[in-house]
């Protein structure tokens, strides 16, 4: 999972490559003075989307799994993460952890399918460093309806990202936020 310079379209691909149902989005990779400002507060930075998320829309979120799969050391999950109080979407993603960078402790609690990962590692007070690898426009893709239960046709906006946990490039993660910022 050690990246290459600029090299967010393969850490896509891989994320996609472990679920082969999944449609594969277009995307565009864009610069942050691309992205209107609604979605450059919630995409462009180095926080925990589970924090990031909560403070936009005032409310906390929990997970939903859509689809998981463990294979070769590595945990990935497709997800939603939605408003408790009012059950919207408000996150896409994919995200691959591997398993064995983490605390056995933190590892059982991501399998569980309880909370997001942003608060499992916060709580368990795992050093960790976020690291932002590229931005994303999403346009016209067939797996809209299934992501965010809408037909909205307006770009959508994104990211790719690196959790590093002790020093190790232990997450990769696919972002989307909702359309309805």
């Amino acid at each position: 999972m050690t990246r290459l310079p600029d090299d967010s379209l393969a850490v896509l691909a891989g994320l996609f490559k472990e679920f082969p149902s999944e449609p594969f989005p277009i995307v565009h990779l864009i610069n942050s003075s691309d992205i209107p400002d609604a979605y450059r507060s919630l995409l462009d930075h180095e926080h925990h989307m589970t924090v990031t998320m909560e403070s936009h829309f005032a409310e906390p979120v929990r997970v939903r799994v859509l689809s998981e799969i463990s294979q070769n050391g590595c945990y990935s999950r497709i997800l939603n993460l939605i408003g408790e109080k009012t059950g919207k979407i408000v996150l896409f993603g994919l995200m691959r952890v591997r398993m064995d960078f983490l605390p056995i402790q933190a590892q059982g609690e991501i399998l569980a399918r309880k909370e997001p990962l942003g608060r499992i590692l916060i709580r368990n007070e795992i050093m960790r460093k976020i690291e932002l690898i590229k931005l994303l426009k999403i346009d016209g893709f067939p797996a809209r309806e299934h992501w965010f239960q809408s037909n909205d046709q307006k770009p959508y906006y994104g990211r790719v990202a690196l959790i590093h946990c002790q020093g190790l490039p232990a997450i990769e993660l696919f972002e989307v936020v909702s359309p309805d910022v």
